[in-house]
């Protein structure tokens, strides 16, 4: 495993492993069978965030889930030969007593027994992730664009994860959000080619296309504030891109969530809200923010939270490091009051700043062989593209989530079979006899499939036999 950075290694994971509605023909009994442990190209749904933690140097995992789905969990965590890999890091399970299948994310969030294992800045997952974005990436991106390195006075931002839905790999009938956005300042010095930045921006309004349709169905169009306006001279309205339910948030996110008792989704309600407040200013006292974003309040709540940038504030003159230098310009000698001039007696409270809530989304690509990954795996028909698609991926191919062994050493194969060598995945210990043909599919563990039978396009999952046709 790479050396741990300090960023990576105070950052602790939290993945939701959620019922899986959508998977109902897979996880009609999610005591055996629950929506993590769905293979996507014969490894476990949840093996890809944990895989994606490891290459982001995240050692802190935990794994929420109902207790009716625990044990199973658990069982794959010390059995399946994906999940035992001394290369993938060793998470936690918490089941909290009340939590259901039904119980919505921010509710997660709000439950004692999650709180307490909450210890300082946290990343939410889902468990049906896939992402070969470069995790350490983004928690740099974090860092230096929300996290407030330069001032550990000022709070924390957050940092969420969208990408497009009508490029690359397209699936008909994907979810989507409606997402707008607001424009960074652009940089003194250009960024890396690397660098995440050019595709930052800060989130202003987030719901689902649902709530969209609602809106503009009750009021025959779709009203944009003022406020916004004002703040915001220019803003980007997206439709067609949809949430990877990838959080950074810092500590005090939760006493915001706590704060806040109707918030039911992160996506629309914490995020969603946070964002408004940003150019909103009513809704600070309302939503609690002008007692939660004050230093005295973070500091009590954990002091831990922060103690990685004070160390960095303290130790490093960051101003010093920067090639880029900006000359004093001449203040203007101050007027004194005349007089006769009215003055104001009243104190006047000061405003308080929101930190922003920052959008990194991902860009679109025309191929799906030279995009980047980052889909979630919550429907059957994105279940089979994406499985197909990871098929698809050379063995040598720089993706870290391509298969290096099309076909497990324990399969056997019978004479005169026909299997595509560059698109077909083969599970352990599945049987393919005679006279077979199998092209762009996958086939999953301990498998029989019979004489002249004929796969395209196809995922079969693990123990199943098909006859001969």
């Amino acid at each position: 495993m790479p050396a741990k950075t300090p960023l990576s290694h105070d950052f602790q994971a939290l993945i939701l492993c959620g019922p899986g509605v959508s998977f109902n023909t897979f996880t009609s009994t999610p005591e055996d069978f629950p929506k993590a442990l769905i293979p996507v190209a014969n490894r476990p749904m949840i093996w890809y965030p944990l895989d994606w933690c490891r290459r982001a140097n995240i050692i802190r995992i935990t794994l929420i889930t109902p207790p009716s789905s625990c044990k199973a969990i658990e069982d794959a965590l010390s059995r399946n030969p994906h999940l035992t890999s001394p290369e993938l890091p060793r998470a936690d399970v918490l089941a909290p007593s009340v939590l259901s299948q039904n119980t919505a994310t921010a509710e997660i969030l709000r439950l004692p027994e999650v709180q307490s294992i909450i210890t300082g800045h946290f990343l939410i997952l889902p468990c049906d992730l896939l992402c070969d974005l470069p995790g350490e990436s983004l928690l740099e991106t974090w860092m230096v664009h929300a996290a407030g390195v330069v001032s550990s006075s000022a709070a924390a931002g957050g940092l969420g994860v969208w990408y497009p839905t009508k490029s690359g790999l397209v699936v008909t009938g994907e979810e989507t959000n409606f997402l707008t956005t607001a424009q960074l300042s652009q940089p003194t010095v250009p960024s890396s080619s690397n660098s995440l930045r050019p595709n930052l921006s800060e989130v202003v309004s987030s719901s689902t296309t649902d709530t969209l349709n609602d809106i503009t169905e009750s009021k025959k169009s779709f009203p944009i504030r003022h406020g916004l306006l004002r703040k915001h001279g220019k803003i980007r309205m997206l439709t067609t891109t949809r949430d990877a339910h990838i959080y950074l948030f810092p500590y005090w996110t939760l006493d915001f969530i706590n704060q806040n008792p109707k918030f039911d989704s992160i996506s629309e309600d914490v995020v969603g809200w946070w964002a408004k407040a940003t150019w909103q200013d009513g809704l600070v006292p309302k939503l609690g923010l002008d007692h939660i974003l004050q230093p005295s309040s973070r500091v009590k709540g954990n002091p831990e939270a922060d103690e990685m940038y004070n160390d960095i504030d303290e130790d490093v003159d960051i101003a010093s490091l920067s090639t880029t230098h900006i000359s004093n310009l001449l203040t203007p000698p101050s007027t004194p009051p005349s007089p006769s001039s009215p003055t104001n007696t009243k104190s006047t409270k000061p405003r308080i700043a929101v930190p922003p809530f920052l959008c990194y989304l991902h860009p679109s690509s025309s191929s799906p062989s030279q995009q980047t990954i980052i889909r979630r795996v919550d429907t059957t028909p994105l279940l089979l593209s994406l499985s197909l698609h990871l098929a698809s991926l050379p063995t040598d191919s720089p993706s870290p989530l391509a298969t290096k062994q099309k076909i497990h050493p324990t399969a056997t194969i019978a004479a005169r079979t026909t299997i595509s060598p560059t698109d077909v995945l083969i599970g352990a210990n599945t049987t393919i006899n005679q006279f077979t043909t199998i092209r762009n599919s996958v086939v999953g563990a301990n498998c029989v499939i019979g004489q002249n039978v004929k796969l395209t396009r196809c995922v079969i999952m693990d123990d199943v036999e098909i006859g001969e046709k």
